[in-house]
């Protein structure tokens, strides 16, 4: 399903589950575009239910609204992760 746009006032987040995230140096060399689009990173590092899984959460801002399929893209430490492909409504 189609990402729904944040409302007004309200914050929207992506977040992704992986691997080898808590391994990366800092939050800062954590990098992420969608849609080509440079978005926050607020967290990367290991998920608090799942032993051995990581997750990573993604601030996306309002302008990414309407875009259709996009691609996002993580960089860790500057090694490129998998892509993956989200829509947005």
């Amino acid at each position: 399903l189609p990402i729904e746009p944040a409302r007004q006032g309200e914050r929207l987040y992506l977040i992704l589950y992986g691997t080898g995230l808590r391994q990366r140096s800092s939050l800062a060399s954590v990098r992420a575009t969608v849609g080509g689009v440079a978005v926050e990173v607020d967290y990367a590092g290991p998920q608090a239910t799942w032993p051995g899984v990581d997750q990573i959460n993604l601030r996306l801002p309002s302008g990414l609204s309407s875009r259709g399929m996009v691609e996002v893209r993580l960089l860790v430490d500057n090694l490129p992760t998998n892509p993956v492909r989200v829509s947005l409504r």
